[in-house]
């Protein structure tokens, strides 16, 4: 009994750290706990100062014909050609350099959303845990469900044997003149019954170890059902 309990408390861990590792609501959890952690990230470096530096520079390119009116006397040239060698041999540059800083004081916007950020992400991590236990109670109760299937098929099919050889006895019986009809047609009955008892056993087992399967996040591969195939569109190889 001992050997049985140990057998059974590790294939209970095993199963457990399967279904931690493979659950996708365990998988889309600590990807939402990922998410979470980049905004309050985020909302944490708005309450930062911020130090941002400018630069431009650029070339004119001056030409054109005198003004009459002006009264000045230009040493521009007048052709299109010049113009565009004045524009990049720094005849006429213009340039720019500069520092912004921006501090955030008693920004109480700014501050909400890194608290609402905190408490997401510390929620986030709740629901991980809640979940995590709530992985482990399904293991465990899927697993002994399945066990008490299994002892409960076992049993079925003794009985089922039982009466199966109760009935040949009953019917040779019968052909020996030794035993009447009415006892034949009796253990006729209690083998169709320990029979339906059977498949009921049987049909109880295949949800258990269903039910096993989905809390150990193993359905697809049970099924030789893969991710990768489904995203090519084609199966790589039979399983």
């Amino acid at each position: 009994m001992a050997v049985e309990a140990d057998t059974a408390e590790s294939s209970l861990e095993g199963l457990t750290a399967q279904a931690l590792r493979d659950r996708p609501e365990l998988k889309e959890s600590v990807i939402d706990l990922d998410n979470r952690d980049i905004s309050r990230a985020a909302a944490r470096n708005a309450l930062l100062p911020t130090l941002a530096l400018q630069a431009y520079y650029g070339g004119t390119g001056l030409a054109g014909v005198d003004n009459p009116a002006s009264g000045y006397t230009s040493s521009s040239p007048v052709d299109y050609g010049s113009s565009v060698r004045r524009a990049f041999d720094n005849s006429s540059p213009d340039y720019l350099v500069g520092l912004s800083l921006h501090i955030p004081i008693r920004n109480r916007v700014l501050k909400s959303d890194q608290y609402r950020s905190d408490l997401e992400y510390r929620q986030s991590e709740l629901r991980i845990q809640q979940l995590k236990k709530q992985v482990r109670i399904e293991v465990r109760n899927a697993l002994y469900a399945l066990q008490q299937s299994q002892a409960r098929v076992a049993s079925a099919k003794r009985g089922r044997d039982l009466a199966q050889q109760t009935f040949d006895i009953s019917k040779q019986e019968q052909q020996l003149g030794s035993g009447s009809n009415f006892q034949t047609l009796l253990a006729q009955r209690d083998l169709a019954l320990a029979e339906s008892s059977l498949d009921t056993a049987e049909t109880i087992y295949e949800k258990a170890r269903v039910e096993l399967d989905r809390a150990i996040g193993s359905t697809l591969e049970s099924h030789n059902i893969a991710i990768e195939d489904a995203k090519q569109g084609v199966v790589v190889q039979s399983r």
